[in-house]
């Protein structure tokens, strides 16, 4: 493998790496704001919705475990799934 298949290589890589770190920054970003909405919740005095409000919220956090779990996933296999790319010739 030449030098310049190998940086092409090592630069599919790295942009395949950049684009789940990303995705898990769109993930962080949206816990933040879901936990500043749910701060800022807690500051004001109880409602009768109280029920409905937290089951809406136990959903709301069970799709971000979702969302991280397949995100998790794809980030362990795409050095792998690069690599086969790579060596089937996908990837020049």
């Amino acid at each position: 493998m030449s030098v310049e298949d190998e940086l092409k290589r090592l630069t599919m890589r790295q942009e395949a790496l950049v684009s789940a770190i990303h995705g898990l920054t769109d993930v962080t970003a949206q816990t933040r704001d879901l936990v500043t909405e749910l701060m800022a919740w807690l500051q004001e005095p109880p409602s009768t919705d109280l029920s409905d409000t937290l089951k809406t919220l136990i959903v709301a956090v069970q799709q971000q475990g979702a969302e991280l779990q397949t995100m998790t996933g794809v980030l362990i296999k795409l050095p792998e799934q690069v690599a086969r790319a790579a060596k089937s010739g996908e990837i020049p």
